[in-house]
């Protein structure tokens, strides 16, 4: 057994996608709403046979390498070493590919620019202002410590000296990392100087990138300066410290979402461990579908003008979408969550526990800048409220906004109802309709595919012996020859050694089969039977039809009177054979 079938072997595909993804079971397989796109309906398909996946909404597939590729946007061979880690297999002859390697490169780089930076902030002469900063700020040394702060020297070289100078790595390679910039002249200079230094960890540990935080506030530069997108490091995907925070969010049920890096760790320090920055004021799709796999609750921790911040709307429509029960908590008292953690973290505390429904938050927050006492003011909180309302899935919930509005605006129900339907009418006419790419199947394909799809799952695959002749596609009718050879050389049928029999090509039609989902019924014997008995029939009645449709366009075409009287007996015989079949 190789070390990619033995991965497979020791971790079952259902319990893994359990961990993160709420799956149903309906009959043979387990369903639930897809993780990688947002769905009202279920079409999120696993099959524990065959320990395959697929997604008939997005089209998205394949086996349990594949959903960690898709589910932590890796390459195979970062899901091949994650598998092997939790299946306590040892990666003896897998060799990673370029990109993997320059990857491993990138972190190896960014964790020793990070011991450089926290050596020198914690032991250094060099980091003791930065130091006595962090501390004056409430930041504990415990903390610093666990977040792995750091400090970037002055200079404008000191970090190519630790890592071209003495480590050995490539000037090119740090510039890959975002820990230098190319100059004018064509040299090299380190981005990060005289700050106060964030290590940025993915939620697997992983380093891909800092933050750096201007120690003086009088200084005509950029507050913070984060690291470059690259090829480990991308912005709208990070959560901080999710590394951390991961297994308290699963632990109370819940995340609290703040803004910054500094909002994060004053929060952690008095007892709100389950916290995540999003590092600025809109969530993201990304961090929204990460954040799902280990909680539905949301408290948001916003501004208090966020509610008209179109971004941070967005941000809050994608959470509601993907199903989170969100709360918004405002600190009135203090500018952000670090500050009311450090001044009065029983208030911060208190307000949390207080935090009030979205659209309560929505609501008093335009009333709250609009006032709502004249008609040009009343005009505007329905021009910001009425699109969010309008969107809410749940018919009861928005009612009982539209009620509320009502009875503050001071106007009746009907008039905020009709103003939603105005809105609406107005924004579809803008958006433009969704073309279909999905190819049209034939009946022909639908009924094969789903009749074979009954004799794999029901384990019938013997009555493919009597009734073959009723297949003509020609995909089809090749499984079925290689089923006839794979059985004559093994007793018993295994889908799993049938599968590894199959060329390439064939592989994921044999997998489709085991994804069709027929629910409970497929236990149920009485209605296996009666289903067989009726696709048969069916696919006669097919085969008749096509049959008589070909001879029908022959007899158009025939100019020999004695062939012509053939075709016409046949056509006869065959509308006969059609009428007894439909009786039956």
């Amino acid at each position: 057994m190789d070390e990619i079938e033995e991965i497979r072997s020791k971790i079952d595909l259902v319990q893994y996608i359990s961990e993160t993804v709420p799956l149903k079971k309906t009959g043979r397989n387990f369903k639930a709403c897809c993780p990688f796109h947002s769905e009202k309906t279920p079409s999120f398909i696993v099959n524990p046979e065959r320990q395959i996946w697929k997604c008939f909404g997005c089209g998205v597939g394949g086996d349990i390498f594949k959903f960690v590729m898709e589910q932590e946007r890796v390459e195979f061979g970062e899901a091949l070493r994650l598998l092997a880690k939790k299946a306590g297999v040892t990666l003896k002859r897998y060799q990673p590919t370029k990109s993997e390697s320059e990857k491993d490169k990138l972190y190896e780089i960014n964790h020793l620019a990070a011991e450089f930076f926290h050596y020198l902030l914690i032991n250094h002469p060099v980091g003791r202002r930065a130091l006595n900063y962090i501390l004056q700020r409430g930041v504990t040394k415990e903390s610093l410590e666990q977040f792995k702060l750091g400090y970037s020297p002055a200079s404008w070289d000191e970090l190519q000296k630790f890592l071209v100078g003495k480590k050995k790595y490539s000037i090119f390679d740090l510039e890959k990392a975002g820990l230098v910039v190319k100059s004018d002249r064509g040299g090299f200079y380190d981005r990060f100087r005289d700050r106060l230094m964030f290590p940025l960890f993915d939620h697997r540990g992983n380093i891909v990138g800092f933050a750096g935080r201007l120690l003086d506030p009088g200084a005509k530069e950029a507050k913070y300066v984060n690291t470059p997108e690259t090829s480990i490091y991308h912005k709208s995907e990070l959560l901080y410290p999710l590394q951390i925070t991961k297994e308290e969010i699963k632990k109370t049920g819940a995340a609290v979402v703040v803004e910054g890096e500094l909002d994060a760790i004053s929060s952690y320090q008095v007892g709100i461990k389950n916290v995540v920055a999003i590092k600025g004021s809109a969530l993201t799709e990304f961090q929204a579908r990460l954040l799902k796999r280990f909680t539905e609750n949301l408290i948001l921790s916003l501004d208090a003008d966020a509610a008209g911040d179109m971004a941070a709307r967005r941000g809050i429509e994608i959470a509601d979408s993907l199903g989170f029960n969100l709360k918004v908590v405002t600190l009135e008292k203090y500018k952000d969550p670090d500050e009311a953690a450090q001044k009065d973290p029983g208030y911060f505390k208190k307000r949390l526990e207080e935090a009030e429904n979205i659209y309560d938050f929505y609501l008093n927050s335009a009333f709250a800048r609009f006032r709502g006492k004249t008609p040009e003011e009343k005009k505007k909180i329905g021009q910001e409220l009425i699109p969010i309302f309008g969107k809410i899935e749940d018919e009861i919930v928005k009612n009982v906004y539209i009620k509320k509005l009502s009875q503050r605006l001071g106007v009746n129900e009907e008039a905020i109802i009709l103003q939603i339907e105005k809105f609406f009418k107005k924004e579809s006419k803008i958006l433009p309709k969704p073309v279909s790419v999905n190819p049209v199947k034939t009946r022909r394909e639908i009924l094969e595919k789903y009749f074979l799809s009954l004799l794999f799952q029901s384990k019938k695959i013997e009555i493919l012996k009597e009734e073959k002749d009723l297949f003509c596609l020609p995909v089809n009718l090749r499984l079925i020859k290689m089923l006839e050879d794979f059985l004559k050389e093994n007793l018993n049928f295994s889908s799993q050694f049938f599968f590894k029999s199959l060329p390439g090509e064939l592989k994921e039609a044999f997998d489709s089969l085991y994804l069709i989902d027929f629910g409970e019924k497929i236990e149920e014997e009485d209605w296996v039977k009666e289903e067989i008995k009726r696709l048969k029939k069916e696919l006669k009645i097919l085969g008749v039809k096509e049959e008589l449709e070909t001879v029908c366009l022959r007899l158009k075409t025939e100019t020999d009177p004695e062939e012509e009287k053939k075709v016409q007996e046949k056509i006869k015989l065959l509308a006969q054979r059609l009428s007894e079949l439909e009786k039956t």
